[in-house]
């Protein structure tokens, strides 16, 4: 559950495909964390070395936090 102080960001996470070093993959995860700061190296520490991780201006409610079982501290890719 969120507390007051906390925000559920959306963070963008993109690295070259090892496969296809052409193509660059990307995926969304969502995190909650008390400021954006700690969003974005949660979902750092969640992912490979290399990875290009950035914070978008989307932000999830409550309701949609919960509802996807989203727990502070942790990334989850979506």
């Amino acid at each position: 559950m969120i507390e007051p102080n906390q925000t559920a960001f959306i963070v963008k996470v993109a690295r070259r495909d090892e496969d296809a070093p052409e193509n660059l993959l990307t995926v969304f995860y969502a995190v909650i964390a008390d400021d954006p700061d700690s969003g974005v190296q949660i979902v750092k520490e969640a992912v490979k070395d290399g990875a290009e991780v950035t914070l978008t201006e989307v932000r999830l409610s409550q309701a949609t936090a919960q509802a996807i079982d989203l727990r502070p501290g942790y990334a989850r890719a979506l």
